[in-house]
């Protein structure tokens, strides 16, 4: 039972990590992130954190850029983690656990940081290169990454908690047949070591024997007494 939920969890895990993943790389192929207004032209232009712009006179998107290809980075390197430790091709010891955890939660907060700045920088530019601006569903989905990735890593430690519980089930039932043997042997130790002979003879035989002795005395008293009737 505690294997199936295991499982369970696992599967889960995969399926919210999977998605956030596919998420992450349809970000990268849509372009159209915000809608950037301009008040000269009367017309909109489509941005995105991926790629080189020509609006800022240099590039303060930078490091929006590295930070969300480290996401990326981090969000393949988890599901691929995820994807061994479900097909069994690494153990599922608590140092895999504990970077499957890792890796989900510093990806999402990583994520987080980069959306956060990435708003900042348009907040920063509205007043300079274009009168305003407008976030498409791609931001959207974006930040509904964060909520898959978090929810992955509170998953993993849900698993690490449910494989420590099972390997306390096992030592104890590990435990409990040598528990049982040993008190056999011990059982049996008791049976097959002999009793030491008895020297002293119960009191009971004793007492019968006295009594015995005590029967007899009358009769030798009897056989003194003829023998010196037929004296006289």
């Amino acid at each position: 039972m505690v294997q199936k939920l295991t499982r369970n969890i696992q599967a889960t895990n995969m399926f919210f990590s999977s998605w956030a993943l596919v998420f992450l790389v349809l970000g990268v192929v849509v372009d159209d992130w915000v809608e950037l207004k301009f008040e000269t032209k009367k017309i909109s232009k489509s941005h995105s954190p991926w790629i080189h712009t020509t609006i800022w006179s240099e590039d303060d998107l930078e490091k929006v850029r590295i930070m969300m290809i480290l996401v990326l980075s981090l969000c393949f390197f988890h599901n691929l983690f995820l994807g061994l430790e479900f097909t069994y091709m690494i153990p599922q010891t608590k140092y895999i656990l504990f970077i499957t955890v890792f890796l989900s939660i510093f990806t999402g907060s990583l994520l987080l940081c980069a959306l956060l700045l990435y708003h900042l920088k348009l907040r920063q530019g509205q007043s300079v290169y274009y009168s305003s601006y407008k976030i498409t569903w791609v931001i959207a989905t974006a930040y509904f990454n964060v909520f898959l990735l978090f929810t992955s890593g509170i998953l993993s430690l849900l698993q690490y908690k449910e494989s420590m519980n099972n390997c306390s089930c096992l030592t104890i039932i590990h435990n409990s047949p040598q528990k049982s043997q040993d008190i056999q042997q011990s059982g049996r130790s008791i049976q097959v070591t002999p009793l030491p002979e008895c020297t002293v003879m119960p009191r009971s035989i004793v007492r019968v024997h006295s009594l015995s002795s005590d029967e007899n005395s009358p009769n030798k008293s009897q056989i003194q007494k003829r023998r010196v009737t037929w004296a006289l």
